[in-house]
């Protein structure tokens, strides 16, 4: 598969992938169709609208409207299965899984494109991954998934340092794409599956 091909295909992904888990949060609180697709729309391009204009480039979205198309068409073609759905393990964790590991490894390797140094392009790729999920949170009155001890944002953290690394190495840009994928998601399914979590700071508050 040509390098253009590989990814526009990984953009599909990430786009369905967090449009279904933001309409599935939007139908949790029992919001209208509306609601569905502004969630939906919002989580799958988010991060990557914080990421360019941090990076100060053009918000990918304007260039190419069908990112925002394509990721309503999939918040509402989630509706239908939407009972289906809620009785699978965890639906919406699952979604956003996919979309966050496709999301961290796009935005890794767009940050190195525009020039950053290694350090900030895995800053713009954990940025990419787990912004979107964030304001869906908040916009459905939930506590943001990397506030409640999960391990997601260290998941984004490894793949995007992976991604330099490989970079760094001097694989191919197809191969350092797929490990940091997969690295992303084998970490934050493996938490899902077995309830990891970040260990906490625990402070007694002052009595006097």
């Amino acid at each position: 598969m040509a390098m253009f091909d590989l990814l526009i295909f990984l953009q599909l992904i990430g786009i369905a992938a967090f449009a279904v888990s933001g309409a599935l949060v939007a139908g949790e609180r029992q919001m209208d169709w509306f609601g569905v697709m502004v969630l939906g729309v919002i989580v799958a391009v988010g991060g990557g609208t914080v990421r360019d204009l941090l990076l100060g480039v053009p918000v990918f979205w304007t260039q190419a409207s069908w990112y925002v198309v394509l990721a309503g068409v999939c918040a509402l073609g989630t509706i239908p299965l939407a009972g289906w759905a809620s009785r699978v393990r965890r639906p919406v964790a699952i979604a956003d899984a996919v979309g966050l590991a496709v999301f961290v490894a796009l935005g890794t390797r767009k940050a190195l494109e525009a020039g950053t140094s290694g350090f900030v392009a895995v800053i713009m790729g954990v940025v990419t991954g787990i912004v979107g999920g964030i304001i869906r949170d908040v916009l459905a009155n939930r506590t943001p998934t990397i506030l409640r001890k999960e391990v997601y944002a260290l998941a984004a953290l490894c793949g995007a340092a992976l991604f330099v690394l490989a970079d760094v190495a001097g694989l191919s840009a197809g191969l350092s794409l797929w490990i940091s994928i997969m690295a992303t998601l084998a970490i934050r399914i493996a938490a899902i599956l077995f309830n990891w979590s970040v260990p906490t700071l625990k402070v007694e508050p002052d009595q006097d």
